[in-house]
């Protein structure tokens, strides 16, 4: 593993390095990179990339050029992982590191151009070609939906309701007359 060398950038100021190196920090955690030593070489390196380059001109935050930067390294390591060229989604490749469960089989290999197992290039790119089902032709017919004589007669009793209404007054009237016959025997 290589030794960390010092890092001093020559524009920004520390509290705004500080914060890209939180940012970056978090956003390799959600990727399962657990092992600090790991994460600390990373994010060092990503944040060398950002100080190797001139400050930006246009007032994009440090945080923002510090993520669009793992960004890129990503795309590129997963480019050259899946075989892809470097301007296609990185999608493939983060499916198929999940699906392979790359980050707990080689935690030391994310982000590595040198040291990445052939077995993991391979699990990844298998993770990503594994077959389905034959496609099928089926023929399905509707046919009307037999729900049963329950909803027949309930329909039935509803527009009878509708139309008597003095029907449905003697039935709640009698509901409620039964309820509160049940409390009194229930309390007694």
């Amino acid at each position: 593993m290589d030794a960390l060398t010092p890092f001093v950038p020559v524009w920004g100021t520390p509290e705004e390095w500080n914060l890209a190196y939180e940012k970056v920090e978090n956003y390799l955690r959600a990727f399962r990179v657990e092992s600090r030593l790991h994460r600390a070489r990373l994010i060092q390196m990503v944040l060398q990339r950002v100080a190797d380059r001139p400050p930006p001109t246009d007032g994009t935050p440090l945080t923002t050029l510090a993520i669009r930067e793992v960004q890129t390294m990503m795309q590129e390591w997963f480019g050259r992982i899946m075989e892809e060229p470097q301007d296609a989604s990185d999608t493939p490749g983060r499916l198929g590191l999940l699906l392979c469960d790359g980050q707990t089989r080689w935690p030391y290999c994310f982000l590595e151009l040198e040291r990445v197992p052939e077995e993991m290039m391979t699990k990844m790119r298998k993770a990503m070609f594994r077959a389905g089902p034959d496609l099928a032709v089926s023929n399905m017919v509707p046919r009307e939906i037999d729900l049963g004589l329950m909803p027949e007669f309930v329909g039935d009793a509803l527009e009878t309701f509708q139309r008597k209404p003095f029907i449905r007054a003697v039935i709640l009237w009698a509901l409620l007359l039964g309820l509160l016959g049940f409390l009194f025997w229930y309390t007694r």
